[in-house]
């Protein structure tokens, strides 16, 4: 975000050119609105991240034939990326699996589709868990049901949900929305504390240059005469209108840009003025295309 610098005070030694200072109520409630928005356009997708994550995690199945019509089994599932154990679930007697898909109505009238398994047994049907990805519910019913059918004494299966691709697209799309809220919110403290400042000292032949924001201050001193020129940036914009901006430019290719404006008479005054401040040539016509 460009900073508008001008000339704020001027005395025969010294020469004042700094950025307004946001002090002003428009100022302040502007800030707050600002914020508000960044902050509902990166909380809402936070929120759903942390929902989604809640149920990513790695699932892990054990099952042991204790007797030919006896089959245990115990399902741990980890949630948050496995960054969160959860106790693990033994149920007795299981003799197959099944694959429920399950639809309800929002408050708009619109079908919701979730997807779980549940577990047959002896005693019941049993759900180990209320929700899960519709491909980890298939991957686990089709396992599960081949080994129950077969004559295998036991059975180990570990499913990493982390890296399946579409729960990639989903994060990176989310991601997307919490960095643009973030961004926003970023800006509306930049737009408060945010500060340029340009001191012209001509008792000690030097320009102070700082500049201050969200990450810290910065400070240059630089002596005249290691400054070129200053001249008169000219730009028209998308509407053809025409500005013209004062810039002082350093030896080393530095520039530090004014406020543009659009009479080409005081943008040349102001540069000349300068120039002379600082002991360098004056120009007729110091305007030059940018």
């Amino acid at each position: 975000m460009s900073v508008m610098l001008k000339i704020v005070n001027q005395t025969n030694s010294k020469i004042l050119i700094s950025s307004p200072k946001n002090t002003s109520l428009e100022d302040y409630t502007w800030f707050v609105l600002i914020f508000i928005f960044g902050s509902v356009f990166s909380l809402i997708p936070m929120y759903m991240a942390l929902m989604s994550s809640s149920v990513v995690g790695i699932l892990r199945i054990n099952c042991d034939r204790v007797e030919p019509q006896q089959v245990d089994c115990q399902l741990s599932k980890s949630k948050f990326f496995d960054s969160v154990q959860q106790e693990p679930l033994n149920y007795k007697f299981v003799n197959s699996v099944k694959y429920n898909a399950i639809t309800s109505k929002d408050s708009d009238g619109d079908t919701i589709y979730s997807y779980n398994f549940s577990l047959l047994t002896k005693s019941g049907e049993k759900v180990p868990f209320h929700s899960s990805s519709s491909s980890t519910a298939i991957r686990v019913t089709s396992v599960l049901n081949t080994f129950l059918q077969s004559k295998q004494e036991s059975f180990r299966y570990i499913l990493d949900e982390r890296f399946e691709p579409n729960r990639y697209i989903v994060f990176v799309f989310i991601s997307l929305f919490i960095a643009v809220g973030l961004s926003i919110i970023w800006g509306a403290f930049s737009s408060l504390v945010d500060y340029e400042e340009i001191l012209l000292d001509k008792s000690e032949y030097q320009l102070r240059h700082s500049k201050r924001t969200l990450l810290g201050t910065k400070f240059n001193r630089f002596l005249f005469m290691k400054i070129a020129k200053v001249d008169v940036l000219y730009e028209t914009d998308s509407y053809k209108n025409i500005f013209f901006t004062p810039r002082i430019t350093m030896n080393s290719k530095l520039q530090f840009k004014l406020d543009a404006i659009s009479d080409r008479q005081v943008a040349i005054k102001i540069a000349n003025d300068l120039n002379r401040f600082m002991g360098l040539p004056e120009e007729e016509d110091p305007v030059v295309k940018a």
